[in-house]
């Protein structure tokens, strides 16, 4: 017997436990309140993008569970329509979530732009683009159900829940392959994609910090995506080595706890945290509760390097200085000083005067020792 036709003696009723705990768990509840979270908690907002990779999760939870919610998970094998309708939905899976992840993955980086960087403002994509990245992982996802479903129907013989245990499948070949294939390929370009916006990032960083200057950049999301998307890639490997070593409990088990590792990763935030809190009063501090009501803070200028470089025409040298003091100014209002903007730098020593003040200090007046 080969090997991929002894997976079915090595997985066991505990494994279908385990497995369905994971799918029931996390994805028919956990992931279904986050999601819920992100749409109506009026303090919690995601990228649509975010929720789709959630939404996948519920997808998945949904279709693995077809067996389960028809009593046929256990004992003799499920009726063909059953199991033709659940192998082609599965199938799909992976090609959808790898997609969802890559949509993802597509967000974060395009919304990261030298530009926009040294702003410190968030990219917005146009509607058309968020709508394609939504709309991608589902279209992929009736794409290869509806192959699957063809097949299915010409091969009922070659579909059944014994070679596989967990769920209903189809031992062609081809066809399961090509699942594998496209799903790896989908995560190595999602990979290359985070790795890119790592470089760039670490590089852009570094400069801005020693400049001084705030980064504008939500960190925090970037390193979830990578986390997440490492852990789609370690699936997709594990799943590419079941096409030469033949289908394991570990493959699916892996593959049942994508939901749980959403969750997790998207979660475990703050916000989400004080969303699900509802019952407890934010805490406040006390030079809060004064009666006097403090006026918010105006946002400071826009910076851009290019301010840094001078110009041959005295009205846009004229227009780059009074940005130049604007951005400064507004950095060291809190401070009570003023600051003045120089046009070369050998301005700040003339010769029969005092040295140019710089940050309110004066080298030449008195001081108390």
């Amino acid at each position: 017997m080969s090997g991929k036709m002894a997976f079915a003696e090595h997985a066991t009723p505990t494994d279908l436990t385990i497995y369905l705990f994971f799918q029931i768990a996390a994805d028919h509840i956990l992931l279904p309140l986050l999601v819920a979270t992100f749409l109506l908690a009026p303090s919690v907002k995601r990228h649509a993008t975010v929720i789709s990779v959630c939404c996948a999760g519920v997808i998945a939870g949904i279709v693995s569970s077809l067996l389960f919610y028809a009593g046929k998970h256990i004992g003799p094998e499920p009726s063909k329509g059953l199991c033709i309708a659940q192998m082609a939905l599965i199938d799909a899976v992976p090609p959808m979530s790898s997609v969802a992840v890559l949509a993802l993955v597509f967000y974060v980086w395009s919304s990261f732009k030298p530009s926009q960087f040294h702003h410190r403002e968030k990219a917005v994509l146009r509607p058309a683009v968020t709508a394609s990245l939504v709309c991608a992982p589902y279209l992929t996802f009736i794409i290869f159900a509806a192959v699957g479903t063809h097949l299915g129907l010409r091969h009922s013989d070659l579909v059944n829940r014994d070679r596989l245990y967990f769920y209903c499948s189809i031992k062609w070949k081809p066809f399961t392959d090509t699942v594998g294939i496209f799903t790896a390929l989908v995560c190595i370009v999602a990979t290359v994609l985070e790795c890119r916006l790592l470089v760039v990032l670490s590089r852009n960083w570094r400069a801005l910090r020693r400049a001084g200057l705030g980064t504008g950049i939500d960190l925090q999301l970037i390193v979830r995506v990578c986390i997440f998307t490492v852990y789609i890639l370690i699936g997709t490997v594990i799943s590419l080595s079941s096409i030469w070593i033949g289908d394991g409990v570990l493959t699916n088990m892996w593959a049942a706890s994508g939901g749980m590792a959403s969750f997790l990763i998207f979660s475990t935030q703050a916000d989400v945290f004080r969303a699900w809190c509802f019952w407890r009063r934010p805490l406040t501090r006390p030079d809060t509760m004064s009666s006097e009501r403090r006026l918010p803070r105006a946002p400071y200028p826009s910076f851009d390097l290019d301010l840094l470089k001078r110009t041959d025409s005295d009205i846009n040298e004229k227009t780059r200085l009074e940005a130049l003091r604007a951005y400064y100014t507004s950095r060291v209002q809190d401070m009570g000083v003023p600051i003045e903007v120089i046009s070369k730098p050998e301005d700040a020593f003339i010769l029969g005067q005092q040295p140019r003040r710089a940050w309110g200090i004066d080298p030449w007046a008195p001081r108390n020792l």
